[in-house]
This record gives C-alpha cells, structure tokens and sequence, in this order.
C-alpha cells in the first residue's frame, strides 16, 4: 500500500512538472510570437514613414532625396532589433530579422523606382530648350518618361506591393499558420490600419505624361520650325508655333498636379474618437 501511494506521489509529481513545463514553454512561445510580431511591425512602419518623408519633398530643390533617406531607412533598421528584443536571440528572431531586411531592400529599391524619375524629371537638363533638336537628348527624355511611368504604376500599387512582400516572405520562410495570424494581425493593428491609399491619380499621371512626350517629341521632329535665342523659342512655322504653345499651355497648368500626386500616395486615416 505505501509503494503504490509512493508511486502515486511520483505519478503526480511528474504531471505537476510536466504541466509546469508545458505551461512555460507556452508562456515562452507566445511572448516569442509578440517580439516577432511586433519587431516586424516596427519594421513596416519605418519603410512606411520613410515614404511620408519621400512624399513630402520638393523634387526641384533637392532631387537626390531619395538616396538620402534610402541610407537614413537602413540605418534605422539596422538599430531596431537592439531597440525590439527583450532577451537573448532566439531561434525564429533570425528569421524575423532578415524579413526585416529583405523588406527594407524592397521598400528602398521601391522607393527609387518611384522617386528618382521626379527628380530627373525636375532637372534643368530636361526642360533646356537648347537640348530640344538633339536626338541623344530626345532619347534620354524618351528614357525618364518611361521611367515615369513605371514610377506611377508603382506608386498606385504601393500598398498592395507591400502587403503581397509580407505575405511572400512570411510563406518563404515557412512560418506555422498560427505564427502568420499572429504577426499580420499586429502589424494592421499597429501600422496598417492607420494608413491608407491616398488620392494618387494614375490616370491624371498618365495623361500628363502623354502631352509632356508629345512636346518632346514635337520639337525634335521639327528642328526647322523654330530657333533657340537667350534660351527662348522663335518659331518660322505658324502652326508648329499653335501646337507647341497649346502642349506647353496644358503642361504648365497639369505641373502642380502631377508633382502633387506624389505627395499622397499613401495617407494617414482619421480615426474617429466615438462620442462618450
């Protein structure tokens, strides 16, 4: 009779610990899933606050901008892990980091696909009236204009492109089911639901930079019709003279426009505080 009550203090003894030990491995898990969750988090948010600062630059005044934050983004991430975890590193924070960089690479490598194109846009050498018969400087105008609009395409996508990168790097790193809720459900709650798509018009982009080829393009196939004088147009031909200033007319007025478009690519929401 004692070895059997013996043997059931033991009995109890061993589940007692096992279940300490499950409960704490479950403790552990979980309070690993929320640094991952919410290091990620703090991840998109830092590529997403790079774009606010990209989106509110003057791409006259400084068009290498986006080199400029493309490094301050990096360096942020580089110090975000530090900034994140509580404890030793443990096997999955490895993968949670180089998420991080491989969506710092792509944001970055986003962000010149869709900001550098303004600033060459915005170049001098571009509206130089003195370049406007060159055909090297036609291509080269050819060449931003088709950069342009791979810039719009992006920027109209942005955060699509952003969501679908998550999801990819998440599945390529063979993260479970129950992780992947775990890390999207923090970062909408924490980052993306308090963004949104902004006003950005690809049709209004598209049109402006139709009438802005076909100015170019007008001036280099007419290279008899007008002279070049102290950096003003003189024209010999009449009609040439009607169409240049009726494309040049409808491309000042859709300038503000267009830059403006790229100020809000993505915005913030206005979150409405319930009355109490």
């Amino acid at each position: 009779m004692k070895k059997i009550f013996f043997l059931l203090v033991v009995l109890l003894a061993m589940i007692a610990t096992g279940l300490y030990g499950l409960n704490h491995y479950r403790e552990v898990k979980k309070h690993q899933q929320e640094q991952i969750a919410h290091f990620l988090a703090s991840c998109v948010n830092q590529g997403i606050l790079s774009l606010f600062r990209l989106q509110a630059n003057d791409w006259k005044k400084h068009p290498g901008f986006y080199r400029e934050q493309q490094q301050a983004l990096r360096a942020d991430i580089v110090a975000l892990p530090q900034k994140t975890l509580d404890g030793k590193p443990f096997h999955s924070w490895k993968y949670a980091v180089e998420i991080c960089d491989k969506l710092t690479r792509n944001s970055n490598l986003q962000h010149i696909t869709i900001f550098r194109p303004l600033g060459e846009l915005a170049s001098i050498e571009m509206s130089d009236p003195r370049t406007f018969k060159k055909r090297e400087a036609l291509r080269k105008r050819k060449k931003i204009i088709v950069a342009l609009q791979e810039s719009a395409r992006a920027a109209d996508r942005y955060l699509r492109d952003l969501q679908s990168d998550l999801n990819t790097q998440l599945q390529t790193y063979r993260f479970s089911s129950e992780d992947k809720a775990i890390i999207l459900g923090k970062i909408n709650s924490e980052v993306l639901e308090f963004y949104q798509k902004g006003k950005f018009s690809l049709k209004s982009v598209e049109i402006y930079l139709e009438r802005l080829s076909s100015f170019y393009r007008l001036m280099a196939e007419n290279p008899r019709g007008y002279t070049v004088r102290n950096g003003s147009l003189y024209f010999y031909d009449r009609k040439l003279r009607s169409q240049v200033e009726a494309l040049n007319r409808a491309i000042l007025q859709g300038e503000g426009a267009f830059f403006a478009n790229y100020t809000q690519i993505v915005v913030g929401k206005q979150i409405t505080v319930p009355a109490i």
